[in-house]
């Protein structure tokens, strides 16, 4: 009877452990079914937009690397810096400072709509607003350029377009005749002239040389060798402009063949102020004097213009008695530049201008008559000690009322002259107008 139970008992436990495989009651050990993975809630992902690139603060939004090589490049010679920190000081303790822009048509502000977009108001307006105390005005400028003209005629009217206007000698003069000064025929003397006469008027005084820019060639090397005679700084716009780097077209900054866009003054403004900016940051140089000796030739020493007698100079105006109305005129004022002219009125008879002058050379400065000013230039004969020097044309046929310029005499050794100057032959009843002239003795 045990040996049965046992095998009943035996007997019942298989079949319960065969039940509980079949019904899923097995040991959870092994019998468990895997967990579902889990599945993480995501969210949609946010499209992002590319940053935008920070604007430039230069002209023509060039690359604040390209601008910088840019500028780099611009600088033909720092030059000594003493006189533009000399030049910083007065103007940061608000003493009132002169600042004049003496040149072409780039100086006068070509190119723009407006001639005050041009680099020399912008300059001035930079200057203000970098360097004067906060609130303060006092920079006096002048912008003293004159289309279409040289160094020769920018010494003739030096004094009466930059002292007098300001009532003071520049403490800042920036040049600008490298575009006009490819035929002028002082050489670059007159050039040189224009530096000493401010450095050696005011110990303190700056000139910057500024070589501007065109698509013909400019007389940036001639004068270089002058500009760097007198350790001041020398600034080439063109190559600033050729190293560009395909920043730019050549419409983006010119409007023609010279002169800029608005945003091509603004280069050349930034030009100017980053080389006052690297003097301001370098360490004071020390002061070096005005060369005894000229570069070019000592000729032009005490170049002054005339306007009427003086102890040098009698004039008797003849048939030229008259004023010209129509000289060529500035943009700031609307006014004829040379008004204390002598002009010959067609018609008025042939005799001669007469002069006696003591000098060593003499500039004169003559209006090329333009075709729509309704009255016929013609040309003049040119006497010196009763010789004809050589007869000029007041009617080349491309004038517009402009200046231009020839050297009359020019020698080393002052004498005493006489001038004579009367229409050519076939021209005597045509019109000719002397706009100025200058002499040294």
């Amino acid at each position: 009877m045990k040996k049965t139970t046992s095998l009943t008992a035996a007997f019942l436990a298989a079949s319960l452990m065969a039940f509980m495989a079949l019904t899923g009651c097995a040991s959870s050990e092994k019998n468990t079914p895997a967990e579902e993975p889990k599945v993480e809630e995501t969210k949609p992902v946010e499209e992002t937009k590319p940053a935008a690139p920070a604007k430039s603060t230069n002209p023509l939004n060039i690359s604040d690397e390209t601008y910088a090589f840019m500028m780099e490049k611009s600088i033909v010679e720092q030059g000594n810096n003493f006189r533009v920190k000399k030049f910083l000081e007065k103007i940061r303790s608000g003493e009132m400072v002169y600042v004049a822009c003496i040149g072409g048509s780039v100086t006068e502000g070509a190119g723009p709509a407006n001639f005050k977009d041009g680099y020399a108001y912008q300059f001035s307006k930079a200057l203000r607003e970098t360097y004067c105390p906060a609130g303060a005005t006092n920079i006096t400028f002048d912008g003293a350029g004159l289309s279409g003209t040289s160094s020769p005629v920018g010494l003739v009217r030096y004094e009466q377009d930059v002292v007098n206007v300001m009532g003071h000698t520049p403490d800042l003069l920036v040049i600008e005749f490298a575009v006009n000064d490819g035929n002028e025929p002082t050489k670059q003397r007159a050039f040189e002239q224009l530096i000493r006469n401010v450095l050696e008027a005011n110990n303190d005084a700056v000139v910057i040389a500024l070589y501007s820019a065109a698509k013909y060639p400019n007389t940036q090397t001639q004068m270089k060798m002058v500009a760097t005679h007198y350790s001041i700084p020398q600034i080439s716009v063109q190559d600033a402009v050729n190293n560009r780097q395909g920043a730019f077209t050549d419409e983006q900054y010119y409007t023609d063949i010279v002169h800029p866009t608005k945003d091509g003054h603004s280069i050349m403004k930034d030009c100017l102020m980053n080389v006052i900016d690297i003097a301001d940051k370098a360490e004071a140089d020390e002061e070096v004097p005005v060369p005894a000796e000229y570069k070019k030739h000592r000729n032009f020493a005490g170049f002054k213009q005339i306007l009427e007698d003086n102890d040098d100079v009698k004039i008797s105006s003849g048939s030229f008695n008259s004023k010209d109305g129509q000289t060529q005129g500035l943009k700031k004022t609307n006014k004829g530049d040379f008004p204390n002219n002598w002009y010959h009125k067609p018609g008025a008879g042939n005799e001669a201008f007469s002069m006696d002058i003591n000098c060593k050379n003499l500039i004169l400065v003559y209006k090329d008559f333009g075709s729509w000013a309704g009255v016929k230039g013609g040309k003049a004969d040119i006497y010196v000690d009763g010789k004809l020097a050589k007869t000029v044309n007041g009617n080349t046929g491309s004038g517009w009322n402009n200046c231009v310029e020839t050297i009359v005499i020019d020698t080393d050794e002052a004498a005493l002259h006489t001038i004579l100057i009367k229409m050519a032959e076939g021209d005597e009843d045509k019109a000719f107008t002397i706009c100025g002239m200058g002499y040294s003795k």
